[in-house]
Formats: C-alpha cells, sequence, structure tokens
C-alpha cells in the first residue's frame, strides 16, 4: 500500500518533476509578494472590510492579475534562458504546445485574464458565503499570503508546461 501511494505521488515523467519543483518554489515569492500587496493596501488598517474599494474583494483582482503576470514574465523568460543555455533536455518538451501566446507579456495578460475569471468570482463567493464582519489586518496577512499561494499553485505549472513545450521556431 505505501509502495503504491509513492508511485502515485512520484512524478512520471522529467517534465512533471520540472513542474512540481517549480511550483514548489514559486511558493514562497507568491507569499512575499502577496504580503507586500496587502502591507501596501491595508497596512495601518485596524479592520478590513470585503466590500468597497478598499475591501478585500475588490484587492483580489490586481492581486490575481499581477502575480499572474509577474509568474508568467518571470517564469517564461527564466525557462526560455534556460533552453537557450542548454540547461534543459530536449526530452522536457514532451505534449504539444499550450494554446497560449508566445510573448511573454501577452502570454501573462491572457492567463492572468483566466485566472481573474477563475479566482475571484469563486473567491468572493466563498468569502461572501463565510463573512462575519471586517477582518482585522493579520487576518487578511494571513488570508492574502495563502491566496497567493494558491493562484501561483496554478498559474506556475500552466507557464512552465508552456515554456516546455514550446516549439524551436
Amino acid at each position: 500500500c505505501g509502495e503504491s501511494l509513492m508511485r502515485a505521488q512520484t512524478p512520471t515523467s522529467p517534465a512533471s518533476g520540472v513542474v512540481l519543483r517549480e511550483t514548489l518554489i514559486s511558493t514562497v515569492p507568491n507569499a512575499v509578494v502577496s504580503a507586500g500587496f496587502v502591507w501596501l493596501l491595508f497596512g495601518g488598517q485596524p479592520r478590513i472590510p470585503l466590500w468597497g474599494m478598499n475591501g478585500l474583494a475588490f484587492d483580489l483582482v490586481p492581486t490575481t492579475f499581477m502575480l499572474t503576470l509577474m509568474t508568467t514574465i518571470a517564469l517564461t523568460l527564466l525557462f526560455r534562458k534556460r533552453r537557450s543555455d542548454g540547461a534543459l533536455p530536449a526530452s522536457l518538451a514532451e505534449g504539444a504546445p499550450l494554446p497560449v501566446p508566445h510573448n511573454p507579456v501577452l502570454r501573462g495578460l491572457v492567463l492572468g485574464i483566466v485566472l481573474l475569471a477563475l479566482f475571484v468570482p469563486a473567491s468572493i463567493a466563498v468569502l461572501a458565503a463565510v463573512w462575519q464582519g471586517d477582518w482585522p489586518f493579520a487576518q487578511v496577512l494571513a488570508f492574502k499570503i495563502a491566496y497567493g499561494i494558491a493562484v501561483g499553485w496554478v498559474a506556475t505549472p500552466i507557464v512552465v508546461l508552456a515554456v516546455l513545450r514550446e516549439r524551436a521556431g
């Protein structure tokens, strides 16, 4: 039983190992950037409302978009550099190319919009369902760090796979 569980959790290809490693590595910068956004937007506020321009719901829009945009641009450029330096074996390019733009900024804009559509409505719905009054800064900070990590865990595998599957052109 333990052996089959280990097999199920072990990456099945070199590419999946790279995707997993990069996704785990992305946890730290996404947590830090999310914490920075919270400090810039809500620092000094003892309590944060859910609604309004100074509310948590509104803040999810720039957070989701900017984390995805920054992750996409940085990882796309980093992995292309690794490939051009010969640090990425050709065996990692398995599978069909993903249907995303080639330009890193355009790719980031498109993925940012997609993740906005996926994350923000669902997150706001959950927050609205459980919200029982304005949250203290520390609670918003903890939520936003977890939220930023979750966004990174969705964005990073997509970005890494997209770069790994790019065809030389």
